[in-house]
């Protein structure tokens, strides 16, 4: 028979603040780096350019330096806010009411904690913001999920290092 220890559910049901493998996070951290750097100023550059709004373009064209390193630090902010407290909290409730989470109820979390982060830019512009926002911050949750809260912030707060660069040469053309 089993303890009522053995039958508890891991805690966060499995998330975690540091990788397990950190060869493998620091590979899906790059990659998702990458991705979405390129994702974004394809999105940026090309496909809304028209439609970016002037102040928008003016922001990522102004100076570099101070703002890429804001940059850094406000996705810093947001890990902590959208994945590690929202995120959690949610995985956590469920857990409490013994729910385990499988990977469809992990996405379900992952895309409404993200929602919660950018719904007003939805609703202003769905299908750019749900590209550019919504769909970006899905893949800082997957690391998370799948790589530990180091990865997502690690991940998060240093594509700005790549995309802010590439955005303030693509939108000068």
């Amino acid at each position: 028979m089993m303890s009522s220890r053995s039958r508890a559910l891991p805690p966060l049901g499995g998330l975690r603040l540091f990788p397990g493998n950190q060869a493998r996070a620091l590979r899906a951290v790059a990659v998702a780096v990458a991705g979405i750097a390129a994702a974004c100023l394809l999105l940026d550059a090309w496909l809304f350019r028209a439609h970016l709004s002037p102040d928008y373009v003016a922001f990522y064209t102004g100076p570099l330096l101070p703002r890429m390193f804001e940059m850094c630090g406000k996705a810093a902010v947001e890990e902590l806010l959208f994945r590690l407290v929202l995120m959690s909290g949610m995985i956590a409730l469920l857990s409490l009411v013994r729910i385990r989470p499988t990977a469809p109820l992990f996405w379900a979390v992952i895309v409404l904690a993200q929602l919660a982060n950018v719904w007003p830019l939805v609703l202003a512009d769905p299908l750019y913001a749900s590209l550019r926002f919504w769909a970006v911050g899905c893949v800082w949750g997957w690391l998370y999920w799948r790589h530990g809260f180091a990865s997502a912030l690690l991940g998060h707060a240093s594509v700005h290092l790549l995309l802010d660069p590439l955005l303030l040469v693509a939108l000068h053309a």
